[in-house]
């Protein structure tokens, strides 16, 4: 069914129905790639773009209602150090392009924008300009491409996750802000889940919430305490696929999609109005999303 995308608020509006759908992980797909001898994963847009349409299609047929980019460490800072700055534009406005050359008028493609990888002073080096540089060039490079809104995704530091919101909302696009909470129920950088969920609103996310993690038993968790807040914005959460487990050598999720969306479930019933799924998920994860989904009551507005 054609999404309305009409105006950059649209995708806002369609969160007052069924809960709206992302789709699933992206690196773990790109492990199966073959030669992966890249000097980063966003390469493989420049690289194997027919590779990639595939794995944009294949989410699409599983019916998700948003795609997002092959651009989570797109930003110049990871760019930088792997010897790509010279290919940004290429590397964020090429995988828009190609996200939305599949998705037409039958889903919204979300910008991906990942963590820095690097420190803010005066743990790191990084300036705050630089930073709100690196990720203003990579949020107009997506915009130029065709994205219907910016997706900031597995943060851990509070002032980094602000300028990279703050950034991506210069666009004028929608903005969908998650952190990563991992370690006994906080980010790698000591965050809280009620602080991460205010200072995303603070800086202006129209959705804010979760991704990554180490599976949708902790995320059930993280979200029990936003709620228990009261969120001022709607409420996203994609779950890892549990946590990964070393298998002859390769790196495997295990965790069996049919109980992810279980738990999916009770989110929705809690109130979460975006639901996806991260690392270790397939586009069988979202198959069985959008079936729940699509047996759900359609909400009326109050």
């Amino acid at each position: 069914m054609p999404v309305d995308r009409s105006t950059p608020d649209a995708v806002l509006r369609a969160l007052a129905g069924r809960p709206l759908l992302f789709d699933g992980a992206m690196g773990s797909v790109l492990n199966d790639f073959p030669d992966r001898d890249w000097e980063a994963p966003e390469e493989a847009t420049l690289r194997f773009p027919d590779l990639m349409a595939a794995v944009y299609q294949g989410y699409l047929d599983a019916g998700a209602d948003v795609l997002s980019t092959n651009t989570f460490g797109g930003n110049l800072i990871r760019l930088q150090r792997a010897g790509l700055t010279e290919k940004s534009e290429a590397i964020n406005r090429g995988a828009a392009e190609q996200a939305r050359a599949v998705a037409g008028d039958d889903a919204w493609v979300a910008g991906n924008i990942g963590q820095s990888g690097d420190f803010l002073e005066p743990l790191g080096e990084i300036t705050e300009a630089r930073m709100t540089e690196a990720f203003r060039v990579q949020a107009e490079q997506l915009a130029e491409g065709g994205v219907d809104l910016l997706l900031c995704e597995t943060f851990s530091d509070i002032r980094e996750v602000q300028i990279a919101i703050q950034a991506a909302g210069s666009t004028g696009l929608p903005v969908f802000a998650t952190m990563t909470y991992d370690i006994n129920l906080h980010t790698m950088m000591g965050v809280a889940p009620v602080d991460g969920m205010r200072a995303c609103e603070e800086a202006g996310a129209a959705v804010v919430g979760c991704n990554c993690g180490n599976g949708p038993e902790e995320m059930t968790q993280v979200l029990e305490q936003m709620l228990a807040a009261g969120p001022q914005r709607p409420l996203m959460a994609q779950s890892n696929a549990g946590v990964p487990e070393l298998i002859d050598g390769r790196v495997c999720y295990v965790y069996p999609p049919e109980k992810m969306v279980q738990f999916a479930r009770r989110w929705q019933d809690a109130g979460v109005s975006v639901i996806g799924s991260c690392c270790g998920s397939t586009s069988q994860t979202t198959r069985l999303f959008r079936e729940m989904i699509d047996k759900l009551p359609v909400r009326v507005p109050a």
